[in-house]
């Protein structure tokens, strides 16, 4: 069942195809440029995962908790390999192992605040903020309803280590602040 907030998002997203959108608890949000720094730090994450794993931008992400209310497109979406070369519309929440978001000048509370409940709720294992305005990245984990149980954080140039099942240690040296 489609409801009406994710309609009226459906609508103004194909009104509007250059532009960001996301809808949180039925309120849109849009960016309207992507940085080259900002796109800089998601190859730099993505580039690191991609060979073990199934990797997506931007990808219209959903899950049934979220009552139709909320569609997030993470900056970074990981899951299991063998979903390479599906061509699924929009990807369930609970079948990504973890997302990024790199921090937005323009909403950075989306990201550090908002997006951190929403991800929880779907049980999404890692949640990843990568914040180019501090020089600091962190990753949330143990999910347990709209929360998080476990966080690290480290600065630019320290590694994140992520457990199973990704088991790898991310480098940082490449971020840089805004």
């Amino acid at each position: 069942m489609q409801t009406e907030e994710m309609r009226r998002f459906e609508e103004f997203d194909a009104a509007f195809p250059d532009y960001h959108a996301e809808m949180i608890d039925g309120e849109v949000y849009v960016s309207t440029v992507v940085s080259s720094p900002h796109g800089n730090m998601v190859l730099t994450i993505a580039s690191q995962l991609v060979s073990q794993w199934f990797v997506m931008t931007e990808v219209d992400t959903v899950y049934d908790g979220w009552h139709g209310k909320t569609l997030l497109r993470p900056d970074l979406a990981v899951a299991h390999p063998s979903y390479r070369g599906t061509r699924l519309k929009q990807f369930p929440a609970d079948e990504i192992i973890l997302v990024a978001e790199v921090v937005s000048e323009s909403n950075p509370e989306n990201d550090t605040d908002k997006k951190v409940k929403k991800y929880a709720l779907a049980g999404i294992p890692y949640y990843l903020i990568v914040n180019p305005i501090e020089g600091k990245c962190l990753l949330y984990s143990l999910p347990s309803g709209d929360h998080y149980r476990a966080s690290l954080e480290t600065d630019f140039g320290e590694p994140v280590p992520i457990g199973e099942p990704i088991d790898m240690t991310l480098d940082t040296k490449a971020l840089y602040t805004y």
